[in-house]
Formats: C-alpha cells, structure tokens, sequence
C-alpha cells in the first residue's frame, strides 16, 4: 500500500468517525470492508457496481455529503488513485445531490 492510499484509507475512517458521532450514521460494515480490503479497492467496487457508499443518504439529509466516499475521492490529493470516469462518476453523484452548487 502506497503513503496516498494510506492518507486515503485514514480520511475515509476520519469521515466515518465524524459521521457516526455527528449524523447517527453505522459505518460499521463500510469500515470493515475498507479494513479487509483497503479504501481504494472498496471505493472501486462500489463504484463499479454503481453504488453510493453506506450512508449516502442519511449523510446527504445532513448536508454533510463532504463526509462521502464520493466526495473524498474528488479530493484534489486523491485523483491519481482512480481513474477518470471513476472520478467523475462521483462528481456526477455529488452534483446531482447538490454538494456542488
């Protein structure tokens, strides 16, 4: 696992943590997939299946999308860990839910 991937996986568990405190979200099977099988192979697989990521909804209720997988993935620091349309797959998401007004 490359130091990008790490900061990545450790982002996504700082997102979960503030989530599960601040938004009444259980992250708990999100996090043991991340932990099996790392942020970046998770976050592919969910978007290859063209998935949201657990608790999407209940974060976007919130207004806390910035707490997302997807929106972590659009991170600038992040981009080269995934491909083009992966990354735009999420951005279309986020847009259609608003975060990029």
């Amino acid at each position: 696992m490359t130091n990008l991937e790490k900061q990545f996986d450790e982002a996504l568990i700082k997102n979960c943590d503030i989530a599960k405190k601040e938004c009444d979200c259980n992250p708990a099977r999100f996090l043991q997939t991340l932990e099996k099988f790392g942020g970046v192979k998770t976050a592919k697989e969910i978007i290859r299946k063209g998935r949201l990521s657990d608790n999407f909804d209940k974060l976007q209720e919130a207004d806390r999308l910035e707490l997302t997988m997807e929106a972590t993935i659009t991170k600038s620091q992040f981009l080269e860990l995934f491909t083009d349309d992966e990354v735009n797959s999420c951005f279309e998401v986020l847009c259609e839910y608003g975060y990029f007004k």
